[in-house]
């Protein structure tokens, strides 16, 4: 009976492991594909992206790539949008 119970949790835990991994791992596709697509609204407008600036836009967080999505739109110069 304990052991039934203990094999049920572990089968649980180990479900919701896999269910957590899961999420993370979509989480962090949709976050890689902003990126992309970031990326190539900015070459579209300004040309290929110096590395420094390739470098900013690899470790921007999801909030920081929504605000560079919506400025690309006005910025005249890549020095304006990564203000």
């Amino acid at each position: 009976m304990i052991t039934d119970r203990f094999e049920e949790w572990k089968e649980r835990q180990r479900l919701a492991g896999v269910e957590q991994g899961m999420e993370r791992g979509m989480a962090q596709g949709r976050l890689e594909g902003e990126r992309r697509l970031v990326l190539r609204v900015i070459q579209h407008r300004f040309g290929e992206l110096p590395a420094g600036y390739r470098l900013r836009l690899q470790s921007a967080s999801q909030a920081e790539l929504e605000d560079l999505a919506d400025r690309v739109l006005d910025a005249s110069s890549l020095d304006e949008l990564f203000r």
